[in-house]
């Protein structure tokens, strides 16, 4: 071999090996100070763009667990008061059944009235002010709502695709296949209500016969019944999409978990593996000064040829 003074080829192969290990050390640095495996395009090209689809629908899916439990917080709410305008229909179909007994006189009847009308009023206050996020859920303006007395004869699902009826969307994407809607109904269009004429005494006590008055409260009794079948139909119906909420909201769960388990192993660093190579890199670098040392002072041994 023979032996050069301005190429220092020594000097140049250390120097070119240790640039590549210095490399390797940064990028073991860079991973176990990020936690990441993939902290520029670089890094992995294709894992990048792998990654960052499955970060959209993580974050999307996310929001769409959200948005089921919303929903079924605002089911929850309108079934809850929906229970207590049932309990008000069952103490007035109560009366009603009192009062078409022969033991009481229309006076009696007419304090019966008194309770039966304040149920009546209660009703349309709570329909007027069971609200959602500052909306009527019972009596809404926001959504297309049923007519009590369609309750029995409409398909909910045909009224729940319906352009303005409410919808829960409960998928990472767009499209109707990632809604769930809810048929809602106008609470002041039960027929039991005094806007329906419904009551159990009219007119002066003193001038009705107990046949009429047992007429008027048969009427009633009707009514109220008809509205309780009709809360029955569309709180069994609400029941079974809070339900089904659940069950979306347990499927987006999972599918969240296994998305960004699946991302976690392309792009988080494996801390094990980084910091043997950040040790095997350390040992490389300090090797490789002490070998470029070792090249420039060689270059000094031709020095001994001109002695």
């Amino acid at each position: 071999m023979s032996m050069v003074i301005n190429t220092n080829m020594g000097a140049i192969n250390a120097q070119r090996i240790l640039d590549g290990t210095t490399r390797e050390q940064t990028t073991s640095m860079e991973r176990l100070t990020s936690g990441l495996r993939i902290n520029k395009a670089a890094d992995d090209a294709a894992g990048l763009a792998v990654v960052t689809g499955m970060k959209t629908q993580s974050i999307g899916t996310q929001m769409a667990i959200r948005n089921g439990n919303d929903s079924i917080g605002m089911i929850q709410t309108l079934d809850g008061a929906s229970e207590e305008v049932v309990n008000m229909l069952q103490r007035m179909r109560e009366l009603t059944i009192q009062s078409m007994n022969g033991t009481y006189n229309n006076e009696n009847r007419a304090q019966m009235q008194s309770e039966f009308g304040q149920l009546q009023k209660e009703i349309v206050r709570v329909a007027d002010t069971t609200k959602f996020n500052g909306m009527n859920i019972m009596n809404s303006a926001s959504f297309s709502v049923l007519n009590a007395s369609a309750v029995n004869n409409i398909s909910f699902a045909q009224v729940a695709s319906g352009a303005n009826a409410f919808k829960a969307h409960v998928g990472w994407e767009g499209g109707t296949d990632n809604r769930i809607g809810v048929a809602l109904m106008d609470f002041n269009t039960l027929r039991s209500l005094v806007s329906g004429g419904v009551r159990l005494m009219s007119g002066d006590p003193a001038s009705v016969t107990f046949a009429s008055a047992v007429g008027i409260a048969s009427a009633a009794l009707s009514a109220i019944d008809a509205d309780l079948a009709a809360i029955s139909t569309l709180r069994a119906n609400w029941g079974a999409i809070q339900n089904r909420l659940e069950y979306t909201v347990a499927n987006l769960q999972n599918v969240d978990e296994n998305i960004n388990a699946s991302r976690s192993r392309i792009e988080d660093a494996d801390f094990a593996k980084e910091s043997a190579n950040l040790a095997r890199t350390q040992v490389l670098q300090q090797a490789g000064m002490t070998m470029l040392s070792q090249s420039n002072q060689n270059a000094q041994q031709v020095m001994s040829l001109l002695r």
